[in-house]
């Protein structure tokens, strides 16, 4: 009886352990290449206060999406800039870098690409546009995108995970430390 304890409590270590390694190896959508054409881009910060500098400047720049606007020949998503981790995924945070434009000739559906969803974008700055804000004028740096990745959405909520112990823990999936509901720590 004490050895099949031991063979059920293997199986739920080895898949979390392989869904810990798989969530910390840092791995991005994006590919070697891609990553090459924007080595050494400059910072929002830059880009921001100096937009016309930087045009033809292929960019990798992430965020939250605040609106999404299909035209007749292109969409334009304003996106709330915020630092990439090392998978290039945004990082949720209160600390934004401002806000820019997004454009692509690809139709994207509103009901997908909507208001809060995380996207991480790959182009080149082109021409700012004025916009406002309120009532503050704002000129956005805007991104003619070559490549987008809309992030997948996670629940919060312990039954999104199928069983006790799949809920958030720090910050990833499956990584809780098993107080209460789950199986104890990820390395069990």
């Amino acid at each position: 009886m004490h050895g099949s304890a031991l063979s059920g409590s293997r199986w739920f270590s080895i898949p979390r352990l392989v869904l810990a390694a798989a969530l910390l190896s840092g791995c991005s959508p994006f590919s070697s290449e891609i990553k090459k054409q924007v080595q050494g881009q400059p910072s929002f910060a830059a880009i921001r206060n100096n937009p016309y500098a930087y045009r033809g400047r292929m960019v990798m720049l992430g965020g939250t999406i605040a609106q999404i606007k299909n035209l007749k020949d292109v969409t334009i998503l304003e996106v709330l800039q915020e630092k990439l981790d090392s998978s290039d995924q945004p990082i949720d945070s209160d600390k934004i870098g401002g806000r820019f434009l997004v454009r692509t000739s690809t139709f994207l559906d509103p009901s997908v690409y909507s208001k809060g969803r995380d996207i991480t974008v790959v182009g080149r700055l082109t021409t700012p546009q004025r916009g406002v804000i309120g009532e503050k004028p704002y000129t956005y740096p805007v991104v003619a995108a070559t490549h987008i990745h809309l992030w997948p959405e996670y629940a919060t909520n312990n039954a999104y995970w199928g069983y006790p112990g799949m809920g958030w823990g720090w910050g990833y999936p499956g990584m809780g430390l098993g107080m209460g509901w789950g199986f104890g720590p990820w390395w069990w």
